[in-house]
């Protein structure tokens, strides 16, 4: 496969599970994982919109990433603080969230916007493997533990967590390690199949009666 089409596997993956969702859409359109599913449409939309910029305007598209970062990881926060039942856990929630939000904009701010915020990333990456943490307590305290596999929240926050848990080394060892642009593409593609992966079988093996909010 030639090297400048790589990038576009991963989208290709991410809409492939995108059609998942809506097929089976009225299996948790009574739940709040309906919004995780206008996300996902939503972050196709932004992958296009980065392709187009640097691959047809030859543009710079850094800047509309950073601006994903933040308004992805502002959705995580905000899912997860409806799904937690627990208010010390939604607390602290909010907090994750207040603390993210101030440091995206202290590097909006200080940080040029033609380079990626990764620093961003990373600290919303980590408090998100947290808040998918709050999740599978709540799960494995709960009368549905026996049938976790059929709730999509659980599958959603499996494939966040080893998601992040790739991304997380990646993003902090890549200008460390001597990667090709093909390894460094390749790694991100696994962690893609991974992510969308997890979401795909959780769209495929839900079902409506664990899906209710």
């Amino acid at each position: 496969m030639d090297l400048q089409y790589l990038p576009y596997v991963a989208t290709v993956v991410q809409l492939s599970t995108a059609i998942i969702g809506t097929i089976h859409y009225r299996k948790y359109s009574k739940a709040k994982e309906k919004f995780f599913f206008y996300f996902l449409w939503f972050a196709i939309l932004v992958e296009i919109g980065g392709a187009v910029l640097s691959d047809v305007f030859v543009l710079p598209n850094f800047w509309l990433y950073n601006l994903y970062t933040l308004i992805s990881f502002s959705f995580y926060f905000f899912w997860y603080h409806s799904i937690l039942k627990r208010r010390d856990f939604q607390k602290m929630v909010l907090t994750f969230a207040v603390l993210f939000v101030c440091l995206a904009f202290w590097n909006f701010t200080f940080q040029s916007w033609s380079s990626y915020h990764k620093y961003t990333f990373i600290t919303g990456a980590l408090l998100t493997m947290v808040c998918t943490i709050f999740h599978f307590w709540q799960l494995l305290n709960s009368d549905e533990i026996l049938e976790v596999k059929y709730k999509l929240s659980f599958w959603i926050s499996t494939g966040l967590l080893l998601f992040n848990m790739g991304m997380i080394p990646l993003m902090l060892l890549s200008s460390h390690l001597n990667f090709s642009e093909i390894q460094f593409y390749i790694l991100i593609i696994t962690l893609n199949f991974i992510l969308y992966g997890c979401y795909s079988i959780g769209f495929l093996w839900t079902k409506e009666k664990y899906n209710r909010s």
